[in-house]
């Protein structure tokens, strides 16, 4: 049984998303979350791994487990969170279901993949690259894909607001 901690920043976020947002929000935000790492153990126990601690604080949800038996695994279990997201909407959109669970479902899997290091995306990048015979140039092109997706979010956020 993996260790759980649940930090304070954690209770304050819950805290102010109660008080500002409808609870049917909430519920669809919170299960796409709970798809979201049901996704990667499932991955971690497919791949022979354990999950030995789930950190809860106010920027996400940090799990850790076991090291991955192959890059093959390590990068099936980065990917399966985001998988499992973007599974569950198209099950609801096929079923013609498109309330918050949908919409979130598809934009938790979606930001995931983004190539930040931080990310489901960018930590399956940097496995890739971590002791490759061209890591150097590797970590060129992850670089310089950041960036390129950094400034088309800022154009679109800048631009698409106005």
């Amino acid at each position: 049984m993996p260790k759980i901690n649940i930090k304070f920043s954690f209770l304050l976020f819950n805290a102010l998303m109660f008080m500002f947002r409808e609870s049917r929000l909430i519920l669809g935000f919170y299960i796409a979350c709970l798809i979201h790492e049901a996704g990667h153990i499932i991955a971690v126990r497919l791949t022979g791994g354990e999950v030995h601690r789930i950190d809860f604080s106010w920027t996400g949800i940090k799990m850790t487990a076991s090291p991955p038996c192959s890059l093959k695994a390590g990068i099936l279990v980065q990917l399966s969170g985001p998988a499992a997201n973007l599974l569950t909407f198209l099950i609801l959109i096929l079923s013609g279901n498109t309330g918050y669970l949908a919409l979130f479902s598809l934009a938790e899997g979606l930001f995931n993949l983004l190539p930040y290091s931080f990310l489901d995306g960018g930590a399956a990048l940097d496995m890739i690259a971590e002791g490759a015979a061209n890591e150097p140039l590797l970590r060129k092109i992850y670089t310089t894909l950041r960036i390129t997706v950094t400034a088309a979010i800022a154009a679109f956020l800048i631009f698409g607001l106005l």
